[in-house]
């Protein structure tokens, strides 16, 4: 048996020339991209006996995943715990093989700039190192997704939500029932020019006047560090419960603040904004103004928006606490109300009755934020304050009266 310790751009060479040389290939990487090796490894499909990608955080390139699509013995790791992290190359003629193992991922940066070390281990195929090899390789059997056409779609439109994610998380993939219905869902999947379309109709109410609502809110946010002190008029307004006396004493009349979901009847709520509650202002607070809101930051909100309830024998939940949430980043979130939620359920695959605060970012947010739409860069013109507040006006779109 020989074996060579090898740097990155030696493993690369050496991994074009076993491509090449040997009748069946096996791999286990965590992450590919389509370098000048993939293309060789694409040219040889024939051979593969199991070529298994990892997508943990969406970092593969979606080219290489494209071009494996229906390519027989081509898969991508399902999601499990634990992050999917080998580098096996393994290969087989006959009697002899050969193996390349070690810290490379099959990228540009394993294959190039990267400090990497792996061993080139070469010998005959009964040796006990290759037995272990290949028990490894078949450790993974149960984790090969094979590479659809609709996988790799939905893939890419994550991937490219996840270049814009500072922690981004691992992709949804077919098999994963509930949750790949949601992010290939009409509204996951929609374009920005359908979007554009559909919201300017805003069957219920009128667009110029929603706009000018949500510059009204926006501009009220930007005149002050907290929320804590604006005037209590103010404070109904954004919380979609000032009554129109109030509105008239304060000059904000020319607006109908319950627009976006009307919390006029959440009494406890509307009780603790009259009284501009401090944990409320808090809660709200900790909601940067720009920028990316994290999974934490949101989880941290509600519970502090929840705390502001105790002691009292309602608590707010889903409609006032993202009420708050789009009035304040209307680029990000929205107000979920009986009049829109059975439209967004249905555009985003789930049941409207199981719907929470507590499942609200996983059901509504994660798919919206990897739906073209969502990911359209910010356009010049008559659109883009509409791109400003993307995510509340999905209320234009999908609100309807109720009964």
């Amino acid at each position: 048996m020989q074996i060579v310790l090898l740097e990155a751009k030696a493993i690369a060479r050496r991994l074009s020339a076993l491509i090449e040389k040997h009748d069946q290939i096996s791999i286990a990487v965590a992450w590919g991209e389509l370098t000048g090796v993939a293309e060789k490894l694409l040219a040889n499909t024939a051979k593969f006996e199991s070529v298994l990608l990892g997508v943990d955080f969406s970092a593969t390139d979606p080219d290489l995943i494209d071009r494996l699509v229906d390519v027989p013995n081509a898969y991508v790791a399902k999601n499990r715990p634990g992050c999917f992290h080998p580098k096996i190359f393994y290969f087989q003629s006959g009697a002899k093989a050969e193996a390349i193992v070690g810290s490379a991922n099959f990228t540009n940066g394993g294959l190039g700039s990267n400090l990497e070390a792996s061993v080139h281990v070469k010998g005959e195929a009964g040796d006990a190192f290759f037995d272990q090899v290949r028990a490894q390789l078949s450790s993974y059997a149960h984790l090969r997704l094979p590479i659809t056409g609709p996988l790799a779609a939905t893939y890419r439109r994550q991937a490219k939500a996840a270049d814009k994610a500072p922690r981004p998380t691992n992709p949804v993939l077919s098999g994963e029932a509930k949750d790949w219905a949601r992010v290939t869902s009409p509204l996951a999947t929609m374009s920005w020019k359908d979007f554009v379309k559909l919201a300017r109709q805003d069957l219920h109410h009128d667009f110029r006047k929603r706009m000018k609502l949500v510059r009204e809110i926006q501009q009220m946010f930007a005149k002050t560090a907290s929320f804590g002190d604006l005037p209590v008029a103010e404070w109904k307004g954004i919380a979609g419960v000032l009554g129109a006396v109030e509105a008239e004493a304060a000059r904000l009349d020319d607006f109908d603040w319950g627009w976006f979901g009307s919390m006029g009847g959440a009494g406890t709520f509307a009780e603790l904004i009259g009284q501009k509650n401090a944990a409320i202002a808090s809660a709200l607070d900790a909601i940067p103004k720009r920028g990316d809101v994290t999974q934490d930051a949101f989880e941290g909100y509600v519970e502090a928006f929840t705390a502001a309830f105790a002691g009292a024998s309602r608590t707010a939940r889903l409609g006032p606490a993202t009420r708050l949430l789009a009035m304040k980043r209307p680029d990000f979130f929205v107000c979920m109300n009986a009049g829109n939620t059975p439209g967004l359920a249905t555009a985003l695959s789930f049941a409207p009755t199981t719907l929470s605060l507590d499942n609200y970012w996983k059901r509504v947010i994660e798919p919206i934020h990897q739906a073209p739409w969502f990911n359209a860069d910010r356009p010049a013109g008559r659109d883009m304050e509409l791109w400003d507040a993307r995510v509340a006006m999905l209320d234009a779109i999908y609100y309807a009266p109720t009964k």
